[in-house]
């Protein structure tokens, strides 16, 4: 199975994680930017496709969902996203949804078991996430999906 990571993150915390779930699929590691052109990547070599977001206001980067909207995502993929977020109340499912749509849209299937760990604010607040233990249940979690 061949995997491949696509991230957006803003500050750093999607990042940390994708890393290491690169780093345990031994695969690509593709960061998503506002100038980054969707047409210089095709997912056909993919089977397994770790998507990476941050979370503001219940809702993935634009970044991600651009991508989804513009890419050339093949068919018969499989879909798995993760997520960093400050932890406000149900933002990470409203996050998931948003991007399970938009792969809905596109014809595609995204896991309904997604991985999500605290990432650091503003100030103070999460200070220090993610930490070892949220990178270790990211690592956890990514071997399960290779499985």
């Amino acid at each position: 199975m061949k995997s491949i990571v696509i991230y957006s993150s803003h500050r750093n915390n999607t990042a940390q994680i994708a890393l290491v779930i690169a780093q345990v699929a031994n695969c690509n590691l593709v960061e998503l930017t506002k100038t980054f052109d969707s047409s210089t990547l095709s997912l056909d070599e993919y089977d397994l496709i770790f998507l990476g977001t941050g979370i503001r206001g219940g809702e993935p980067y634009t970044e991600l969902l651009s991508f989804i909207k513009k890419a050339d995502l093949g068919s018969g993929k499989r879909f798995v996203l993760f997520m960093t977020w400050a932890g406000g109340g149900a933002s990470d499912k409203l996050a998931y949804q948003g991007v399970k749509d938009a792969l809905e849209l596109r014809g595609q299937h995204l896991d309904s078991d997604y991985f999500t760990c605290f990432g650091k604010t503003f100030g103070f607040v999460r200070r220090g996430r993610p930490n070892e233990n949220d990178v270790a249940e990211a690592k956890k979690w990514a071997t399960e999906k290779l499985k």
